[in-house]
């Protein structure tokens, strides 16, 4: 979530809106805005808010920079104009009377077994904010989950098409090499386990597609502890068979291993950020049923469906790599535009602010 609302910063400020990240989790100490110095110089990056200025001159500074982009202490929430909230308000004594909009990046049925099943009550904080004036709107990035979300929040839900940075996800020349188990085709998988949906049934649908394509290896990536633990029969049975790859937890970046790789496997048809990024990648994409985001899906669950979607894929990908490729940038080009994005998320800014 945090690269995707950094992203969002990005483009924000780029369209003119003075817009800074405020961490919550690790800065709940409300800091003193005499440590704040804006000066008006306009920043080298974005022509907006010199970043190097805002930093106090002598002292610790609760100011910090990730690429381009401020991070801004919790009291800037006292002087700001909108909260957009990403991960919630909890408690947060700030802000005051400041119009709100929340920005659901969960989806709704896992955002729902959070609670039940983590005591995460996402479902419960969004119908206490619907109690709440402040709450103006809530954005979604997935079209088509407003309707979950307005059951509970009976203010205005918007739904904003998914975005990715464009200039940051591109083709390049890849040499990466899957710590040394490349194979042929390299097939990736990057999905978070969600409790929701998860690559369970994909593994099984590569397995079957590896029976008459003993040369491929999967890629996993993004696993933690307990997925590892949980998967170890599964993954161990793929390694007896001689197919398994490079077997990662969070990588700090992909963008060589997805200009390395041959095919993502998904069982999504939403456009998650994996999705987003492998596509703008050029990357192609084996998704689940119903994507609009590629040529290539089918119903995970359905496993010989799913598994003659790969080698339909990978026939096309060995015969046409180029032209694939360059296709499945163009597909993210067109769906995942940020620009597009920001200009509709200003429209909605401008409505809270107004009402």
């Amino acid at each position: 979530m945090y690269e995707t609302v950094r992203d969002l910063v990005t483009y924000e400020r780029a369209a003119g809106i003075d817009a800074v990240v405020v961490d919550l989790k690790g800065l709940m100490e409300v800091q003193p805005l005499s440590t704040i110095r804006p000066t008006g110089k306009p920043c080298r990056r974005c022509g907006n808010v010199d970043l190097e200025a805002l930093k106090a001159p002598e002292g610790p500074t609760p100011w910090a920079e990730d690429r381009g982009i401020a991070l801004a202490p919790p009291s800037w929430l006292e002087s700001c104009d909108l909260i957009v909230s990403h991960s919630g308000m909890g408690n947060v004594g700030l802000g005051k009377d400041k119009p709100r909009i929340h920005v659901a990046h969960g989806r709704p049925h896992s955002s729902f077994l959070l609670g039940k099943l983590e005591s995460n009550h996402v479902y419960r904080a969004y119908a206490e904010y619907a109690a709440d004036p402040r709450w103006k709107a809530m954005i979604t990035l997935w079209p088509g989950f407003g309707r979950y979300w307005e059951l509970v929040f009976p203010r205005p839900v918007y739904e904003v098409q998914p975005f990715v940075d464009l200039a940051r996800w591109v083709p390049v020349k890849s040499d990466y090499k899957f710590s040394g188990q490349s194979g042929k085709p390299n097939l990736v998988v990057a999905d978070i386990w969600r409790h929701d949906r998860d690559p369970f049934h994909v593994l099984h649908a590569f397995a079957d597609f590896a029976k008459g394509c003993p040369s491929a290896r999967l890629h996993v990536y993004g696993l933690n502890k307990p997925d590892v633990d949980a998967l170890e029969p599964i993954l161990g049975g793929l390694r007896r068979r001689g197919v398994l790859g490079e077997i990662m937890g969070r990588k700090e970046d992909l963008l060589e291993v997805y200009n390395a790789a041959d095919l993502m496997l998904t069982p999504h048809s939403i456009a998650t950020r994996t999705i987003r990024e492998s596509l703008a990648c050029g990357l192609p994409v084996v998704a689940g049923r119903g994507c609009v985001y590629t040529p290539f899906r089918a119903d995970d669950e359905d496993i010989d469906a799913y598994a003659a979607e790969i080698e339909g894929a990978w026939q096309i990908v060995s015969e046409h790599r180029d032209a694939v490729r360059a296709t499945a940038r163009g597909l993210a080009e067109r769906y995942f535009q940020p620009g597009l994005a920001v200009q509709e998320l200003m429209r909605i800014y401008e409505a809270a602010l107004i009402g």
